[in-house]
Parts: C-alpha cells; sequence; structure tokens
C-alpha cells in the first residue's frame, strides 16, 4: 500500500462514529412537546372567565405534531444506518420501538381509565356522545372513536411507520430510496384518488400524514450520505414557512388542522427543512442549549401528561376565575411549569429505568439474533 493510501485509512479508522442521538433533534423534540401544550392551554383558558390571553393563534401549536413525526422519520434512519439490510437488527428494533411507546402510554392512560370509571366526564368530555375502545385505546390500535387519552391518536400513526419501517431495514441500504419514494407515492397517489375509507386501519394506511414520516426518512437518508446544503438558510426558510402558517391558521385553526394535506404542506414540509437545516448546523458545529436537550429527553412524558395536569389545573382554577387578564397570567405560566416539572419526574423516575431495562433486552435479542445467523 502506498504512503497517501495508508494515510487514508488510518483516517478512516481514527474518525470517530456519528452519534445516534442529535442535541439539535432533541431540541426539536422540546419545542415540538411545548408547541403542542401551548395549543392545548387554549383550551384550558377557555375555562376561565376572564379575557383571553393566547386566543386561537395559539392553536397552530399543533403544528408541533407536525415535527414529531418528521424527527421520528429522520430518527429512523439516523439510529439504523448501520443496520439497513440486516435481518437479525428487525427484532431488536421492533422492541426498541415498542418500548419506547407502551410503558409510559399504559401508565398515563391506565390512570386515566381509572378516573373515567369514575367520573367519565373528567376525562372524555369532549368526546362525551361516544364511549371510547378502552382496549383499543390502551393498545393503540386504529378505532372508529378517538382513544381515551385523545393524543393517543398521533401515537397510533407512529406505530403503523414503525411497522413499515421495520419491514423495510430487511431491504438493502441502496434500496431504501426507491422504496420510501414507492411508499410515499402508494399514499399520496391513494389519499388523492379515493375518499377516506369507513375502516379505521384502511383511513390509517392512506392517510396523508404518513407522508411527514417519509419526508423525514428521506432528509435522514441524505443526512447520512454527508449532504447538509446551507442549513442557516434552510432554518430560516422553515421558521418564516411555519410562522405564515401560523397567521394563516389562526381563524380556522380547527378545520385546517382535521384536514387531510393542509397540515402536511403548511407543516410537515418546513419541519423537514427545519430538521434537515438544525441538524446541519450542528454538523458544522453549531449546540444545542442544554435545557432545549434536555426538554426533548422530557418530550415524550410531556406530550403524555401535559393535557391531564391542564385539565386538574383547569377545573380547580374554573370556579375562582374572575373577570380580566390577570387569571390567564397567573394560571398558564403556572400550568406549563407543573406540566414540565411532572414531565421530568415521569421521566427520570419511570421513563428513563424502562429504557434502560429495554436497552438491555434489546442488546440480547441483538446477540441472539446474531448467534442464530
Amino acid at each position: 500500500m502506498s504512503p497517501p493510501a495508508r494515510r487514508s485509512a488510518a483516517v478512516r479508522r481514527t474518525k470517530p462514529p456519528e452519534p445516534d442521538t442529535l442535541g439539535s433533534i432533541q431540541l426539536l423534540r422540546g419545542l415540538a412537546a411545548l408547541a403542542v401544550a401551548v395549543a392545548h392551554l387554549h383550551a384550558v383558558e377557555n375555562r376561565l372567565a376572564g379575557e383571553q390571553l393566547l386566543g386561537s393563534w395559539a392553536l397552530a401549536g399543533f403544528g408541533g405534531v407536525d415535527l414529531f413525526f418528521v424527527i421520528s422519520g429522520f430518527v429512523m434512519v439516523w439510529t439504523t444506518r448501520a443496520a439497513q439490510g440486516e435481518a437479525r437488527a428487525v427484532p431488536g428494533f421492533v422492541f426498541a420501538r415498542l418500548g419506547r411507546i407502551y410503558p409510559l402510554w399504559w401508565l398515563v392512560c391506565g390512570a386515566l381509565v381509572a378516573v373515567w370509571m369514575v367520573r367519565p366526564e373528567w376525562v372524555y368530555a369532549s368526546h362525551h356522545t361516544v364511549a371510547p375502545d378502552i382496549v383499543r385505546s390502551l393498545l393503540l390500535l386504529p378505532a372508529a372513536t378517538l382513544p381515551l387519552h385523545a393524543v393517543g391518536w398521533t401515537l397510533i400513526h407512529e406505530l403503523w411507520f414503525y411497522l413499515v419501517f421495520a419491514v423495510l431495514l430487511l431491504a438493502p441500504a441502496r434500496w431504501l430510496p426507491v422504496l420510501l419514494g414507492l411508499w410515499a407515492a402508494l399514499v399520496a397517489g391513494a389519499a388523492l384518488a379515493l375518499p377516506a375509507p369507513q375502516s379505521p386501519l384502511l383511513a390509517l394506511v392512506r392517510h396523508p400524514l404518513t407522508l411527514e414520516f417519509i419526508l423525514g426518512a428521506g432528509v435522514g437518508l441524505l443526512a447520512t450520505r454527508g449532504v447538509w446544503p446551507v442549513p442557516g438558510l434552510l432554518v430560516q426558510v422553515a421558521v418564516i414557512w411555519m410562522v405564515l402558517a401560523a397567521i394563516v391558521a389562526r381563524s380556522e385553526a380547527n378545520v385546517l388542522f382535521a384536514g387531510e394535506w393542509w397540515r402536511v404542506t403548511a407543516f410537515g414540509l418546513p419541519s423537514a427543512l427545519l430538521v434537515w437545516g438544525l441538524a446541519g448546523l450542528e454538523q458544522r458545529g453549531w449546540r444545542a442549549p442544554r435545557f432545549g436537550i434536555r426538554l426533548g429527553d422530557w418530550s415524550y412524558a410531556l406530550y403524555l401528561i401535559h393535557v391531564p395536569v391542564f385539565a386538574a389545573l383547569g377545573r380547580l382554577a374554573a370556579p375562582v376565575s374572575s373577570d380580566g387578564i390577570a387569571d390567564s397570567l397567573i394560571l398558564l405560566p403556572a400550568a406549563l411549569a407543573a406540566a414540565i416539572a411532572a414531565a421530568a419526574i415521569l421521566h427520570i423516575g419511570f421513563e428513563r429505568p424502562v429504557q434502560k431495562a429495554a436497552s438491555r433486552v434489546r442488546r440480547s435479542l441483538d446477540r441472539a439474533a446474531g448467534a442464530r445467523l
């Protein structure tokens, strides 16, 4: 081997591997959870008798869900880039995804089931005309009604993406872009050509929100290949796009977010640019603030716990609320702080130990799968 070749090989050997967890992505997770929480604070404010501090513009925070979906697609490609095409990696991947979603979901939703059995109007008040399907709620299976804990509808979409992506993991890495493109084309074609079916499962399969996961996966493919063009500009374009979408949504947010395509174009596309741009800035030396990363660690717990915390505080405050804006100025920051504190406790006391145990089990599954091949 010639001297230049030896130097090249040495560089390849000594280059540190890319981390599976990016601080920029954790920061975006935290911001997405906060955005959704602010949107739900609007409902708390409606329980008070005084003037509104937030108003309907806060409902644009539901775009945080679209950011979550894009992040999920990106993370799945980023964290499995070394395992693509390895059949032995699939059991561990599936276990890790289920272990990430279900334990904390069962804890929070199980508590709500207990409350619902005694005071159903405290839990399912906004959907009191239909009864929730408790079994499907706990298992996060598609149903004709929302889960008992309504935010679970997004987790149903997440699990569907994980299931399909687990199958795609079996394909060689060079096939993944084509398979993702084919999946996107099938979903877009079905959503455009076919009406929403009555079957909850078929409605899930053809829903355009799946495209947000695929967008994130596409950005992940580019990122794993080292493609990071003008990251600062991508972030600026994404932020401006989202601000304009929020302005458009301020008066008809409930109608617009209920549509199938609006949120994909208004928040899904700029979310992909934001993820790509901010992760690219991190590759060039920028570092996310430590508290933002910590908030990202708590984001799943915050996403699940903020509605119960808000509902409890709203019910306590409503009977004593008065005219004026003072109640909102006191209650809304207090409610958000309480939700963040509860999320931190849930993450540290429950989610993190469970994830550590799940990681040990996953390593055992990976070793067992490798021994059989």
